[in-house]
This record gives C-alpha cells, sequence and structure tokens, in this order.
C-alpha cells in the first residue's frame, strides 16, 4: 500500500537519495543543502510529496510550488519535479501523487496545477497525456546563472 506524505525530517534522507538520482550531479550539494531547507519551512511556498512503499521506503517524489497569478483570484502550483524510483514505475505511483497535489490544490482552492515536460520524454507525456490540458507554447530562459551549471551555453 503506498502512502503520500509531505517531506519531514524523518523522510529526508530518502528524500535526498531518490531526488540525486532524478538530477544526477547536475546539482551541487550545497543547492540540496539549500533546497532541503526551504522544503522543510513551512514559511517558503516550496514543498514536496513523497510516495511511501509498505517499508516506508521513499519511491516516489513532487516538489511544488504555490504562487499568485495576474488575471486569477486565486493561487496557481507549478510542479516542478516529479520522479518515481525507476524499479518501481508503472505501479500507480506517479498517479497517487499527482492525485494528492490535486486533492491539495482543491481544498486550497488553487486556479491550476501546471508544469513542463520534455517533448522527448515519452514515457511521461504519455502519462500526462490523459490527464491535463496540453497548451503549445515554446518555453524560453532568460539565463542569470544557473544553466552553466547544468551544462546549458549561455
Amino acid at each position: 500500500m503506498l502512502k503520500i506524505v509531505p517531506l519531514t525530517q524523518e523522510h529526508a534522507v530518502g528524500w535526498r537519495s531518490l531526488w540525486r538520482m532524478d538530477v544526477g550531479d547536475a546539482l551541487h550539494k550545497s543547492a540540496i543543502d539549500h533546497t532541503e531547507k526551504q522544503l522543510l519551512d513551512p514559511r517558503v511556498p516550496l514543498f514536496a510529496l513523497l510516495g511511501l512503499s509498505q517499508e516506508n521506503e521513499v519511491v516516489g517524489l513532487l516538489h511544488g510550488v504555490v504562487h499568485p497569478v495576474a488575471g486569477s483570484l486565486h493561487p496557481v502550483c507549478y510542479m516542478q519535479d516529479m520522479f518515481v524510483h525507476p524499479a518501481r514505475r508503472r505501479q500507480g505511483i506517479a498517479t497517487n501523487l499527482l492525485d494528492a497535489l490535486a486533492a491539495m490544490g482543491r481544498i486550497e482552492k488553487w486556479d491550476r496545477i501546471y508544469w513542463l515536460a520534455d517533448k522527448n520524454n515519452a514515457q511521461a507525456n504519455s502519462f500526462y497525456k490523459d490527464r491535463a490540458v496540453p497548451l503549445d507554447f515554446s518555453f524560453h530562459i532568460l539565463p542569470l546563472g544557473m544553466l552553466d551549471k547544468i551544462g546549458v551555453d549561455q
């Protein structure tokens, strides 16, 4: 039985291990430490939901940030990351994480949840295609200091 819980100090090591599996060496330890500190601070709008196995192992994670947006009376949520341990995929973990996020949004009266998915990530796009409305926009970034750390020329 899968359990979805917010990140707490109790599961921080499991979160860190799974997130490291997702991002590899793209992020410096100081960025991961800072992110963990923010995720555990209730005053910061960044949060993490975790999927826990019956053995209490962190098998899935979702990062989100709730923020205001022009043109709406309600905040929106940007789902920044969703990652499921490769050995645990196709077991409903991503579905449960997304459903838990949507339930949070309904309770907190968010206007919408949005995210980005690499157009070449067929597995992710297959998962999302029946769960959300795709919009055909291009995505642009004005580099201000991080892209060089993940191998993007500025």
